[in-house]
């Protein structure tokens, strides 16, 4: 059983890799959506949302430099960065990331699968 949780976060970044607009300094708000695989508990639950969703928010870089944390933050970069990220917190709680999207706009997102 699988389970799916969205979030969203607020961050800089410039491509210094780029010929183009995005070498200059931008934001975005960036959708983060959770594919969570683990055992189904005694309770009936993977995992609780309540506890899941602080855990996996902690994880994101909000407000933040995105180039402070990968020296080339493109969308692809960054989801690999958080993927390492937040695969080694679920790792802790017997829970497995199978799948983390990073989308830096509504049109446009990178994909990652364990």
């Amino acid at each position: 059983m699988f389970l799916r949780i969205k979030s969203k976060f607020s961050a800089a970044h410039k491509l210094p890799n780029y010929d183009g607009e995005c070498a200059n300094l931008h934001g975005h708000t960036w959708k983060v959506v959770f594919e969570i695989e683990g055992p189904l508990q005694k309770s009936g639950m993977i995992y609780d949302f309540k506890q899941l969703k602080p855990l996996l928010k902690s994880a994101l870089p909000d407000h933040k430099f995105l180039n402070d944390f990968v020296p080339n933050p493109t969308a692809e970069n960054i989801c690999q960065y958080l993927f390492n990220k937040v695969s080694a917190l679920l790792k802790e709680k017997n829970l497995t990331l199978k799948t983390l999207e990073v989308w830096e706009n509504e049109d446009a997102a990178a994909i990652k699968n364990k």
